[in-house]
């Protein structure tokens, strides 16, 4: 019998080519923010390019708590997964400093572009009346880990 009672519900490493899959194909996980150690976590749909990864904030008021938690070269993580049982799932996180994508810069192009290949979009942005509704967001991962669990446990 195992010593570890848990063993059978941890992951083990995925390969580079596994998290870069689930980060082009899953478009939405959570961001975690935080300001003077108050964390804020929310949904959020992502765009991954195979280097960053971009978060579009669509701003429908001018008071968003993201906006409060948000600022130009701090540290999030970004969490996605991929459930498809108790003993089949992948979990990846990307943690890195943020920095805000001009609209007048041409790498918004870049933003928009692989926001469109990947990302999961919300009913918000379909209402969106223009895309001076999206504030736009790139993370430079510093972290990027995953790990997955793909097997049933061995009967006893």
């Amino acid at each position: 019998m195992s010593q570890n009672l848990y063993a059978q519900f941890s992951g083990t490493p995925m390969s580079r080519e596994d998290i870069d899959r689930l980060l082009r194909t899953q478009g939405y996980g959570i961001v975690s923010l935080c300001a003077d150690d108050d964390p804020y976590s929310v949904p959020i749909s992502f765009g991954y390019d195979g280097e960053s990864v971009y978060l579009p904030f669509l701003s429908e008021s001018p008071e968003s708590t993201k906006a409060d938690y948000i600022a130009d070269g701090s540290t999030v993580r970004l969490l996605a997964t991929e459930i498809r049982g108790r003993f089949d799932w992948q979990s990846v996180s990307v943690t890195g400093p943020v920095h805000a994508v001009d609209p007048d810069n041409e790498e918004w192009e870049q933003f928009i572009e692989t926001l469109d290949d990947n990302a999961w979009f919300i009913s918000g942005f379909e209402r969106a009346d223009s895309l001076e509704s999206i504030q736009g967001w790139r993370i430079d991962p510093e972290e990027v880990r995953g790990i997955e669990r793909t097997e049933e446990p061995a009967a006893e």
